[in-house]
């Protein structure tokens, strides 16, 4: 029984530290190959978290960790008039992109080490 609630408490902390994991994103925003914007975003898992410059463009996202190696991106972008939300499932240090009609997001997620 002593056996059962350790493992039953060694399961709960696991999920409870995956769950306060926090991401660097370094993200890219292009409008027809030309660089608009390249912030860099300190993101708590599960939370939203947004930045805005003037008129150039708005971006939030939140990550959602999937395991250990990839984590599940739901962005929201609003650049030179456009406006796209694509949902990306991201491998941790490999970066990912998608471009629409000329509008192209980058992302590379690595592990926040705070």
């Amino acid at each position: 029984m002593k056996k059962l609630i350790a493992i039953v408490a060694l399961l709960g902390f696991a999920s409870f530290a995956q769950a306060n994991d926090s991401f660097v994103v370094n993200a890219k925003f292009y409008d027809n190959k030309n660089l608009i914007g390249s912030p860099v975003l300190v993101v708590n898992s599960n939370e939203e978290a947004s930045v805005s410059v003037d008129n150039s463009y708005s971006f939030a996202l939140t990550v959602t960790p999937i395991d250990e190696l990839t984590v599940s991106l739901a962005t929201d972008l609003k650049l030179g008039g456009k406006h796209m939300a694509p949902s990306l499932i991201v491998e941790i240090g490999k970066e990912a992109s998608i471009n629409v009609d000329g509008k192209e997001l980058s992302v590379l997620v690595s592990k926040s080490s705070s």
